[in-house]
C-alpha cells in the first residue's frame, strides 16, 4: 500500500513538472501575489486552461474561419466578459485557487484579444486593398475624361470594429494613392477636391445608408 501511495505523488509530481514555465509559453506576466512557487505555477496552469477553454469557444463560433464571422466574435467576447465579470472565487480558498483562477480569467481573455488583433489586421489589410483599387480607378477615370462631378454622397453608418478600422484604412491609402500620382494629383484639389472626397467616402464606406426607393 506504501509503495502505491509513493508512485501516486511521483507520478503527480512529474505531471507538475512538465507545467509551461510563465518565461517559455506564457506571454502574460505574473500577478505580484502569485510570485512564490506553488502560486505561479497554479497562475501558470490556469493561463494554459483558460486559453484551451477559450479555443473551445472559438471553435463553437467558426473556429479558425472566426474572422470571416466578426459579429459572432464580438458576441462572443461580450459573453466571455459577462461571464468573467460573474466569476467570484469561493471565500477560504488559498492563494494557489486565487492565482489559478486569476489565470483561467488572463489566459480565456488574452486568447480572444489576440484573435481580435488578428481579425483587426485582415480588416486593415481589406481596407488598405479596396482603398488602393479604389484610387486607381477614380484617377484613371478622372484623367480620361478631364475630371468627374459629384453625384450622391453616401451616407456612412455605424460599423463595428472591424469596418471603422476597414474605412480608416481605405480612407488612408486612397488618399496616398491619388495625392502621390502627379497625373491624378489635380483631381484632388481645388475645384475637384468636392468629388475627390465624395468617391473617396464612397468607395470607402463599409456600411453605406440604402439608397431611397
Amino acid at each position: 500500500m506504501r509503495k502505491f501511495v509513493v508512485l501516486v505523488v511521483l507520478a503527480v509530481c512529474a505531471g507538475f513538472a512538465v507545467v509551461p514555465t510563465v518565461e517559455a509559453d506564457v506571454p502574460i506576466p505574473t500577478p505580484a501575489f502569485c510570485d512564490p512557487g506553488r502560486e505561479a505555477r497554479f497562475f501558470v496552469l490556469g493561463v494554459r486552461k483558460g486559453r484551451n477553454l477559450a479555443d473551445a469557444a472559438i471553435a463553437r463560433v467558426g473556429g479558425l474561419d472566426a474572422c470571416e464571422d466578426l459579429d459572432a466574435l464580438d458576441a462572443l467576447r461580450e459573453i466571455i466578459a459577462e461571464v468573467v465579470d460573474g466569476i467570484a472565487v469561493p471565500v477560504g480558498a488559498t492563494e494557489a485557487v486565487q492565482c489559478h483562477v486569476a489565470g483561467q480569467v488572463a489566459g480565456l481573455l488574452a486568447e480572444i484579444e489576440e484573435l481580435q488583433e488578428e481579425c483587426g489586421g485582415i480588416c486593415i489589410a481589406d481596407g488598405d486593398f479596396i482603398g488602393e483599387i479604389s484610387a486607381q480607378l477614380y484617377c484613371a477615370l478622372s484623367i480620361a475624361l478631364d475630371g468627374l462631378v459629384p453625384v450622391e454622397l453616401f451616407e456612412r453608418l455605424a460599423t463595428d470594429a472591424c469596418g471603422v478600422l476597414f474605412q480608416v484604412s481605405c480612407d488612408y491609402t486612397f488618399e496616398a494613392v491619388a495625392t502621390s500620382d502627379l497625373e491624378c494629383l489635380p483631381f484632388t484639389e481645388g475645384p475637384f477636391t468636392a468629388v475627390f472626397r465624395e468617391v473617396q467616402s464612397n468607395q470607402c464606406a463599409d456600411n453605406p445608408a440604402d439608397p431611397d426607393p
